[in-house]
C-alpha cells in the first residue's frame, strides 16, 4: 500500500481519522499482484495487496470492535464516493436508482482463505484470520450476484453516468 502503514502511530492516526469523519472514503487499495512477485525483495516487489474482497469483512469486523459505526461505514464506501464524483442512480436505496446493494450477517464469523479469494493472485494478506461480520448477498441492478460467498452467474457490467 502507498503510503504504507509504518508504525502503531500511522495506525492510530489512521483510525482517529475515520473515528472523526476527517475523510471521506474508504476503499481497497486492490492491487492483486501475483504472490511470487510480492515476495520478491524490494524494490523489485510491486507495491500494494489484493483487498477488494475482504474489505467488507475487515470493516464490518472493525463496527463489531467499535472503531466506526454501520452508518459512517456506508458513507465512506457508498455515499460518499457517488457525491464527490457525481455518479448517477448509485450510492443510496431509493426509489430510481440502481437496485445496487449488500446484505451483510454482523454476527457471522468468516476465515480468511485464500483458496476461497477470486481475484486472479489467489491470495490474501489476511490468510488464517477470523473476522466477524460479512456480506451474505450482493444485489446488483435487482440480481443476486454473490450468495454466501459464491458468485452466481455471468458478469453483467454497464458504464456508469456521471452528473
Amino acid at each position: 500500500m502507498n503510503p504504507p502503514i509504518r508504525d502503531k502511530s500511522h495506525y492510530d492516526r489512521l483510525w482517529y481519522g475515520v473515528k472523526n469523519n476527517l475523510n471521506d472514503t474508504i476503499g481497497s487499495d486492490h492491487a492483486p499482484h501475483l504472490k511470487i512477485n510480492k515476495d520478491k525483495t524490494y524494490p523489485n516487489s510491486p507495491s500494494g495487496m489484493p483487498g477488494v474482497q475482504t474489505l467488507m469483512p475487515i470493516m464490518l469486523n472493525h463496527i463489531n470492535d467499535e472503531k466506526l459505526t454501520l452508518e459512517q461505514l456506508m458513507n465512506f464506501v457508498c455515499e460518499n464516493p457517488v457525491e464527490i464524483f457525481g455518479i448517477e442512480n448509485k450510492g443510496f436505496i431509493k426509489e430510481g436508482f440502481d437496485a445496487d446493494f449488500t446484505i451483510v450477517d454482523m454476527n457471522k464469523k468468516i476465515l480468511i482463505k485464500n483458496e476461497n479469494i477470486e481475484s486472479k493472485c489467489g491470495w490474501s494478506p489476511f490468510e488464517g484470520i477470523e473476522f466477524k461480520g460479512t456480506p451474505v448477498s450482493t444485489i446488483i441492478a435487482g440480481k443476486i450476484k454473490m450468495k454466501n460467498g459464491k458468485i452466481l452467474g455471468e458478469p453483467e457490467g454497464k458504464p456508469i453516468s456521471f452528473k
